[in-house]
């Protein structure tokens, strides 16, 4: 009776008991630091890879006798299950039986053994698949453990994550009848979770707290976005520095601002002041990049339990993104647009997920194709395919010198990227590779949304050619960008290949697609239009007046156009008209002219239009005063009022199998 108690309540512990499945599973409380996201960009997370792997989609291990290897994912799971297929894929003439664990591990650290078994060493059992379908794996990370029981011999399994909807699988929309089309305007790019990006040692915030208490508290100036421990001067001079206390709620002495970019500029209660006065539909693009997370990491200023690496950041806030939208009810992320629809007529803000990341999709994280099919079954309908340095996809558009001396260096670590020294300086002479072309051509099987920002003109160009050639002028956007026919030519030369030419402009038109304009600080030329002049005078340098200027090139162009404002994206937005702040980008000599110009503001205008009077685009609730002060400046926003309905037009075109180009 004794020995039953003790096995009782031996095993009621071991259910219960964080960590004391330890000695089966290992310890899966993975802490990082600049030892493993150095080791990330010299191992690709391969089998040199000092300390336990990360778990990604389809990979292989090889184990050798009396040793032990961890491979676990960093990144909470988003579904409640997956089958677990793993493969001997090789073994030594003698030798090499293995034991294999399989746990999980919960976000308060509570480790529970979902399966165990052995595999006989030798040549036997190779290519025989071992497969289990786990359940109970939403919020959790999964871990493997190998551990070599022979004396002698090694092993190499392939181990593969297959999703509950398998690979590849095109998502069925419900296709409505619509009798009208939908209200409001839409945001085609905004980072809205980046303080989980950059292993979360940047922006400062909370994005999914409906209260201002949590979501923009103050900080001390020390504990994020600070790089002065590592003596990078120059790139704070870039990043601006950050030192000192910085006051968020309630007071807001610091922050927002429209030239922060240090502090969560898309909290809950913007998000949701924006969506009430006219907001209808965004495009929440997840965002990392390695390098700026490792900056982090060597500064001490991130949180140690977030892998640096691309694609698991990008996870990392999509996850937080669908957490958002089952806990907020009028929040809801969209898949297709018959659901985008839906989702607006029920009064609700409609979420499409996108990826901008540097590091995308590598060989690190498995195949690339399997990687592709797992995020969109995750729900993500947009991928760019480079941002700011080369991928394995396409050259990236040179944008500031910084970046284009990243790609260069990034090619030295991963034989995978392409560098090409030459050219003009402004334009990559790196354009779409064989796997990127591959990739553009699955995407539009899968009917998601191509993005053709931060691409250069080489890869836009090639990228125009298969789509309207060899799929009937499938749509593109650029969810954020400039006008190059209207920037100044100091901008011009910052920017290179970061904005787009006349050329794009009619590709973008002629495939029924759309324009995000970048809501940024620059001053623009001035823009009449032949015959119907300029209704809105370009007296107010980087304010709502430059930003009407290149709205209304592009709408006398025909093209569709959205916001592409980019709030989160290390990019300031646009100053005022009014007060101490206003026509920030004026020369000196003349930005007390351009002020008095001005007059005074409405102080009848609704609440957020008044704080968007003095505070220009200090956070994302304060879209709507842009719009209306464009109307009140006396430009016609009829085109950008529509682009919610704009941009459903343009993703159900397609799902068209009938495209043609628009005249």
């Amino acid at each position: 009776m004794k020995t039953f108690v003790a096995s009782a309540l031996a095993s009621f512990f071991l259910m219960h008991t964080p960590y004391l499945y330890a000695n089966s599973c290992g310890d899966l409380d993975v802490k990082y630091n600049l030892f493993d996201i150095t080791n990330e960009e010299i191992f690709h997370n391969g089998e040199g890879t000092p300390g336990p792997r990360r778990l990604v989609t389809d990979q292989t291990s090889n184990i050798v006798s009396l040793s032990s290897k961890r491979l676990i994912q960093t990144t909470l799971m988003d579904i409640d299950s997956l089958t677990l297929d793993i493969q001997k894929v090789s073994g030594s003439r003698i030798g090499g039986k293995t034991t294999l664990v399989i746990c999980t591990i919960d976000e308060n650290k509570y480790v529970e053994k979902l399966w165990e078994f052995s595999v006989r060493g030798g040549k036997r059992n190779i290519n025989d698949h071992w497969q289990r379908h786990l359940v109970g794996l939403k919020d959790k990370k999964l871990a493997v453990r190998l551990v070599g029981k022979s004396p002698t011999g090694s092993a190499r399994f392939r181990i593969n994550l297959i999703r509950p909807n398998g690979e590849g699988k095109i998502w069925q929309p419900i296709r409505s009848v619509h009798s009208r089309p939908v209200d409001g305007f839409a945001d085609l790019h905004v980072h809205q979770a980046a303080s989980l990006a950059y292993s979360g040692g940047w922006y400062w915030g909370s994005h999914d707290s409906p209260f201002l208490s949590i979501g923009v508290p103050a900080c001390d100036g020390h504990n994020h976005a600070n790089l002065s421990s590592l003596g990078l001067h120059h790139i704070e001079s870039f990043l601006g520095s950050h030192n000192g206390e910085i006051y968020g709620y309630p007071s807001f002495r610091d922050w927002p601002r429209w030239d922060d970019i240090k502090h969560q500029q898309v909290s809950q209660t913007w998000l949701k002041q924006a969506h009430n006065n006219g907001l209808n539909l965004i495009v929440a693009s997840v965002v990392n990049n390695q390098w700026l997370s490792a900056a982090a990491v060597a500064s001490g200023k991130h949180n140690n339990s977030f892998s640096p690496a691309d694609m698991e950041a990008a996870k990392r806030q999509i996850v937080s993104l669908k957490k958002m939208a089952e806990k907020t009810q009028w929040y809801e992320i969209v898949r297709d647009p018959w659901e985008a629809r839906r989702a607006i007529e029920a009064g609700k803000l409609a979420v499409v997920l996108a990826v901008e990341v540097s590091d995308l999709m590598p060989r690190s994280d498995g195949p690339w194709l399997q990687q592709l099919h797992d995020l969109y079954d995750m729900g993500v309908r947009n991928i760019q395919l480079a941002h700011e340095s080369n991928s394995i996809f396409s050259g990236a558009a040179y944008h500031r010198d910084a970046f284009k001396y990243n790609s260069r260096i990034k090619a030295w670590f991963d034989r995978d990227i392409n560098y090409a020294s030459g050219g003009n300086g402004v334009n990559n002479p790196i354009g779409l590779t064989s796997e990127g072309e591959k990739l553009l051509q699955e995407m539009i099987r899968l009917n998601m949304l191509i993005d053709i920002a931060h691409l250069p003109l080489k890869t836009q160009r090639q990228i125009h050619s298969i789509t309207s050639q060899k799929n009937s002028y499938y749509p593109l956007f650029n969810s954020h960008t400039r006008l190059g026919s209207l920037l100044k030519e100091e901008d011009r030369s910052v920017l290179k290949e970061h904005q787009t030419t006349d050329e794009v402009l009619h590709y973008i038109r002629q495939s029924g697609g759309m324009l995000g304009l970048r809501t940024g600080e620059e001053a623009m030329l001035d823009y009449t239009h032949p015959q119907k002049g300029s209704p809105v005078e370009n007296n107010c340098d980087g304010s709502s007046r430059s930003f009407t200027q290149f709205y209304q090139y592009a709408d006398d162009a025909g093209v569709k156009l959205a916001f592409g404002s980019d709030f989160n994206g290390f990019i300031t937005q646009m100053p005022p008209r009014f007060g101490d702040q206003a026509c920030a980008s004026a020369p000196t000599n003349d930005r007390n002219v351009q002020i008095q110009a001005q007059g005074q503001p409405n102080h009848n205008a609704p609440s957020y239009v008044q704080e968007f009077n003095y505070k220009g685009l200090a956070h994302i609730g304060l879209l709507p005063g842009l719009l209306h002060d464009m109307k009140n400046l006396g430009a016609d926003t009829t085109n950008i009022e529509n682009s919610a309905e704009n941009f459903i037009k343009m993703w159900e075109r397609a799902y068209n199998p009938n495209r043609q180009a628009i005249p």
